[in-house]
Formats: structure tokens, C-alpha cells, sequence
């Protein structure tokens, strides 16, 4: 980010606010009055990471000099969903977001096709019954769409290596998704299906920084990967980071982490059993294979499909040259 790592203030501005440019923020204009921060901590150490995010502070900057303590809450014992909205629902929350939000230029088109359902900048969304019969059902073809798109694409270079089913997760050229004849339509809906918020640094730009994410739906025979069978990645030695890389286990159907009463990912920071040559197997399944070490192993959940990313975090020369490659998810039963 801006502040390379070492921590900073950040001024946030909403659309038509004053320009304003105190000295020691980092000034960042918004162009919507809703606002998320994003905050991963890459710190391998629990404790320590639970303290650098305790010390994250948000507030009004008319409070800057004597501001109201922040808030923490944990997600931990909580059930919530971190997914999009199914049915009628989905409608009648985008709608009331788009009320109240400025509109982009290259969201005209589409805020074009909005407006004969009613769903407008200043409208307040009222469907008829028949109106919500149609949008429910609208919700369902839409999410198979988007579900095709993102689980099976079709863009040119999706595959990482040839013969392999390792792909992009990520095809957004950059932030503005916008290219010189025409805008990423299915790029970013393949990406804000399974994922929230892009940055450059997601996309693989540069030698040595940022992250690369690649994803695989499917084991090395091309079926979709099950939660009631087992598998092995076999991770070769030498992986192409400066930094790690991490294996995170996903439900297909909400996309969120697996939900399961163990760890859902994997990294090589952690203490894992590796192979004398350096490469090391991790294994997937409802319970853990024989003769497999517990700690290589990730849960799944019977009759529940899966996906996983595969982060390479600073990834090095290698990985772009294509000397180093991934084996495929191997079925094991």
C-alpha cells in the first residue's frame, strides 16, 4: 500500500468533499459514501497479529485530536453470512444501495437496463407481487450465470499451465476494469462472485511484491472437487515467493471459507511435514487419510463441493517464466 507496510493516517473523503491535504495523512477520495477497509494481517504469530489489528483506529476527523476510542468487535462464536443476498432480497438490497450512491460513467449502461425494474439513483425500489415472482426467479438464473463464469471460464489464458485445471482467479487488467475498447463486464463478475474488493496488488503485476492468486475447481481427472472424498496437493519444493504462499479451502456454493471445526487453509509458514526432497503433500478430506500427518490435512464436509486458492504472496521470477509449476489436486479414493 501507500504507506509500503510501515503504517500510516489515512484521510477518507466522500464524493464532492473539499479537497483537503493535512500534513502527515495519506489522502484517499472516494467515489461512493459507502466505504469498507480491508485488513489482512500476514503476521504468523496469532498474538501478535490480534494486536496489530486491535491497534487500528477509525474515526471522524473532526475528532482527530481527542477521537472516540474504536470499537473491536470479533467475529468469533458469531453466525453471519458474508455472501450476497439470494432472491427477492438481492434486488432489494442492491437497490438500496444504488438510491443513495453516485453513479459512474461506466456503470451507465448497465444503471440503463436498472431503470425499467424500478431500480434507481433517489427511487425508492417497490416491486409488484408479479414484479417479485419475476426477480426471484431472475436471482436464480443470474447466480447460475454468474456461478458458470466464475467456475468455468472461458477467458483467453484462464489456465495458468497447459494440461493443468490451475487458473486465474483474477482477470481485471487493473482497478478501472476498463480496457481501450470495452469494459471487463464478465472479468468482474467472474471476480466479485468469489471474492470482495480488488487492489493492484492482487494481480500480479510486479517480481518480488504484491500477490498472485490462482484457483482450482477441479481434481486432476476434471471432476468438481467433493467434500466427501479425499485428496493430495503436492506442493513441489522451491515455490516461487519472496515471501510464503497459503492454500485456503472454500464452500462452492456460498464461497466463504469452509465451515468446518478446523484451520481452512494451509501455508508454508506454518510447521508442516515436508517430503525429503522439500515438496510437501497436503491432503483434503472429511477426515484425515491414513498414514497422512494431521498437520497437512484440511477438513472438508460430505456432500458440500469445494474450491481453493492457491496465494503466492511476493512471487518471484519463476512463477511468470513458468519454471515452476503446480501439480493438480489428486483424487485419492
Amino acid at each position: 500500500g501507500p504507506d509500503k507496510g510501515e503504517g500510516a493516517k489515512y484521510l477518507i473523503l466522500g464524493p464532492g468533499h473539499e479537497d483537503l491535504n493535512p500534513e502527515g495523512y495519506i489522502v484517499v477520495r472516494s467515489p461512493h459514501w459507502n466505504v469498507f477497509l480491508g485488513h489482512r494481517v500476514l503476521h504468523p504469530d496469532p498474538k501478535v497479529a490480534a494486536e496489530m489489528t486491535k491497534a487500528h483506529k477509525i474515526y471522524p476527523y473532526a475528532e482527530r485530536e481527542n477521537p472516540t476510542p474504536t470499537k473491536h468487535i470479533s467475529s468469533e462464536g458469531i453466525a453471519w453470512e458474508a455472501f450476497q443476498s439470494r432472491g427477492i432480497t438481492y434486488f432489494e438490497r442492491l437497490a438500496s444501495i444504488l438510491e443513495v450512491e453516485p453513479v459512474e460513467p461506466r456503470d451507465f449502461m448497465i444503471m440503463a437496463m436498472l431503470r425499467p425494474l424500478g431500480i434507481m439513483p433517489g427511487v425508492k425500489f417497490n416491486p409488484t407481487e408479479e414484479q417479485k415472482q419475476i426477480f426471484a426467479q431472475a436471482a436464480i438464473v443470474g447466480e447460475a450465470m454468474a456461478r458458470a463464469n466464475s467456475y468455468e471460464k472461458r477467458f483467453d489464458g484462464a489456465r495458468v499451465w497447459e494440461g493443468k485445471y490451475w487458473e486465474k482467479s483474477l482477470f481485471i487488467t487493473d482497478t478501472d476494469q476498463d480496457l481501450d475498447t470495452h469494459t471487463q463486464l464478465d472479468e468482474r463478475a467472474s471476480w466479485f462472485y468469489e471474492a470482495i474488493g480488488v487492489t493492484d496488488g492482487m494481480m500480479g503485476k510486479i517480481v518480488g511484491a504484491g500477490q498472485e492468486y490462482l484457483e482450482a475447481q477441479k481434481d486432476s481427472d476434471g471432476e468438481w472437487l467433493d467434500g466427501g472424498k479425499n485428496y493430495v496437493l503436492t506442493i513441489p519444493a522451491n515455490a516461487p515467493v519472496a515471501q510464503f504462499w497459503s492454500v485456503t479451502v472454500y464452500d462452492n456454493d456460498d464461497r466463504c471459507l469452509i465451515d468446518t471445526d478446523e484451520l481452512p487453509d494451509k501455508s508454508s509458514r506454518m510447521d508442516l511435514k515436508l517430503n525429503e526432497d522439500g515438496s510437501v503433500d497436503l491432503y483434503f478430506g472429511p477426515e484425515s487419510p491414513e498414514g497422512a500427518p494431521e498437520s497437512n490435512w484440511t477438513k472438508t464436509v460430505p456432500g458440500e463441493g469445494w474450491f481453493t486458492y492457491f496465494r503466492l504472496y511476493a512471487p518471484t521470477q519463476p512463477y511468470f517464466d513458468k519454471a515452476w509449476e503446480l501439480p493438480d489436486i489428486k483424487k485419492l479414493n
